[in-house]
């Protein structure tokens, strides 16, 4: 069984546009796939029968198509230090205050405060979060 590294998709791909090529059907490639990659590690049927169409269509890459949409993250450094500013000045503020003064979403807002500067708001007022909460008595 083949090790399944970070080019495992790529190199899967390859297989897949030289067995096109060569005229094999979808369902043989996937077969030669499953046997080298195991049912877990293998393209999926489905994505074998797409990539075959694709390479027969003339498609030369075997890499992802750019996508379009905003970026994954939006929080830079900048942002990030906006926000902990702002908090400093006022433990008060609110999550779309933060958000109307730096000009990204009260979502993203909120993935800083909890992820990065794990801060949680407790009575109304930004503190640092801790995993455990201590157990109420009585």
């Amino acid at each position: 069984m083949a090790s399944l590294g970070k080019n495992s998709k790529i190199e899967q791909r390859a297989f897949v546009k030289i067995r096109t090529l060569l005229g094999q059907s979808a369902h043989e490639i996937h077969l030669d796939l499953v046997q080298f990659y195991s049912t877990k590690g293998a393209l999926s049927f489905p994505g074998v029968r797409r990539w075959t169409h694709r390479f027969r269509l003339g498609r030369k890459s075997i890499e992802d198509d750019p996508r379009s949409g905003a970026p994954i993250t939006t929080a830079s450094p900048i942002k990030f230090n906006d926000i902990k500013k702002l908090i400093d000045l006022d433990p008060h503020i609110t999550i779309r205050e933060l958000s109307n003064s730096i000009g990204i979403s009260m979502g993203s807002v909120d993935h800083i405060l909890r992820s990065q500067l794990k801060l949680t708001k407790v009575c109304a007022r930004l503190v640092p979060h801790y995993s455990q909460r201590p157990k109420r008595q009585g």
